[in-house]
């Protein structure tokens, strides 16, 4: 196994090397070291026209990586060589057809000691294509769990802040520590308009001499 990464990484390498004149920039900037390795995949999978099949095949191996218990923490333990790692995520591939852009890009970040951060790669990767397609990634994490007729307000009022080929990706959540009220994520902003966080600026207004 640990042989057919070691081909795809060489095979990537040559295309990496073809596809390196021109950085094509991402419709979106994601930042830190999951956004550096992101941008990098995003501008060589465009080039190569398998921009799609890199996204498919990146979730599907997080997929993976999720099914094994234990493994992204084995993935960050250094006294696992990087050829037991390397053997180890394309043992998680299985028998697909990988595109070797993939494979190059896991073998760099095993060998920068960064193999940790392959799901948050993912996850920008994620962010990358959501914005191409216009899809804008909204949380809602509320104290309870929201009415159909709350969210459909909800959707509609956070439709007007979207542009005209924009659409809304709305994720909920509830978290009983927020009391009452909501926490809105939208983007790259946040409001919280929880109980939790009124009640604590409250305090620490009263807490301020007269």
């Amino acid at each position: 196994m640990a042989g057919r990464l070691a081909g795809i990484v060489r095979c990537s390498s040559r295309s990496l090397s073809s596809a390196a004149s021109e950085f094509i920039r991402g419709p979106v900037q994601v930042f830190g070291i999951e956004g550096r390795y992101a941008h990098a995949l995003y501008s060589a999978s465009t080039k190569q026209g398998s921009v799609e099949v890199v996204e498919e095949q990146l979730n599907s191996l997080q997929a993976a990586i999720d099914s094994v218990a234990g493994l992204k923490e084995y993935l960050s333990l250094p006294v696992c060589s990087k050829e037991e790692k390397k053997a180890t995520i394309d043992g998680a591939f299985g028998e697909a057809n990988v595109d070797p852009l993939i494979g190059n890009m896991i073998s760099t970040m095993i060998d920068n000691k960064r193999a940790n951060h392959i799901s948050g790669v993912v996850g920008a990767f994620n962010t990358i294509m959501a914005a191409q397609r216009g899809e804008v990634p909204c949380r809602v994490t509320s104290a309870k769990p929201l009415s159909d007729d709350h969210l459909e307000s909800l959707k509609e009022s956070l439709g007007k802040f979207l542009k005209g080929n924009e659409k809304l990706l709305l994720d909920t959540a509830t978290d009983e520590s927020l009391i009452g009220g909501m926490v809105v994520e939208i983007g790259d902003k946040r409001v919280d308009m929880s109980t939790a966080t009124k009640i604590k600026k409250l305090k620490a207004s009263l807490s301020l001499p007269l």
